[in-house]
């Protein structure tokens, strides 16, 4: 059963790849032009939390039955919903977006941990890319919680900063979770 998750997830890392290469091309966008990622900040990130959040939906259905498959599809839910509200409301403000953004990366990285923590336990390896990417995730929640006056420009750069760290991590645990089913074999072998 949990041999068949693992397949099942490793057979959609690139999910993860594609949702790393988003963040990328979010991080360029907001060190590149920060006067306009502050006009375009409200859409950019409705329309990341709305594709990030199907990507989410879908993983989680495919894992259906395999540990906290539901967690993915809460979060998909909620991060879709996120999305949706910023679109319909794009004069909330600043420090709404702010918020949203907090609750949002918190729920996110203790998603990230938990999971990377239940794969470890099959795989018999070190899953530091996707503790590391829910510790920068959960890092910057608690740092827009604690400033939430920060701004338009300081969240640009925050954004920027997070969105590089996650993109890179992502495209790090993509390749990881990849090669999930060789590592299962090995550690099955070696018992």
């Amino acid at each position: 059963m949990v041999t068949d998750a693992i397949s099942q997830l490793s057979s959609r890392w690139w999910t993860f790849l594609l949702r790393g290469i988003i963040a990328l091309a979010l991080a360029v966008f907001a060190f590149m032009m920060p006067a306009a990622m502050a006009t375009a900040l409200v859409y950019i990130f409705a329309a990341y939390f709305i594709i990030s959040g199907v990507a989410t939906i879908a993983a989680g259905v495919s894992l259906t039955g395999a540990g906290s498959w539901w967690l993915l599809i809460l979060l998909g839910i909620v991060e879709a919903i996120l999305g949706f509200i910023m679109l319909t409301e794009p004069g909330a403000g600043p420090l709404a977006l702010a918020y949203l953004f907090a609750i949002w990366v918190i729920l996110t990285g203790t998603t990230e941990i938990s999971a990377a923590v239940m794969v470890r336990e099959y795989t018999n390896s070190n899953e530091i890319w996707w503790i590391l990417l829910g510790l920068v995730t959960l890092a910057v929640g608690i740092y827009v919680v604690i400033n939430p006056a920060l701004g338009v420009p300081a969240l640009v750069y925050t954004v920027g900063i997070y969105a590089a760290l996650a993109g890179i991590s992502l495209i790090a645990l993509s390749f990881r979770i990849k090669g999930f089913p060789k590592a299962v074999a090995r550690a099955v072998a070696q018992n």
